[in-house]
């Protein structure tokens, strides 16, 4: 696992910290939940979206398509 510093705003700073003091009240243990951790799980997450909003943009949901598609099995299946 790569260590990485990363400088961020206190606001994020501050959200982050919340997270893992909610987290705690909610039960989890110490060990099971950290700054480190939690911030590492959020950059995954963001990664994710930013991937998926790449990919959408290189390959668009295309309305025509999907309009004809559906029409042509809402004819198919009133036709049978």
């Amino acid at each position: 696992m790569a260590k990485v510093n990363v400088y961020i705003s206190n606001e994020v700073h501050n959200k982050i910290t919340a997270i893992v003091e909610k987290r705690r009240q909610e039960g989890a243990r110490d060990k099971d939940i950290s700054f480190s951790g939690t911030s590492s799980m959020l950059l995954e997450l963001g990664l994710r979206v930013y991937e998926a909003q790449m990919e959408r943009k290189e390959s668009p949901f295309n309305q025509t398509e999907f309009n004809k598609v559906l029409l042509e099995n809402v004819l198919k299946t009133q036709s049978s």
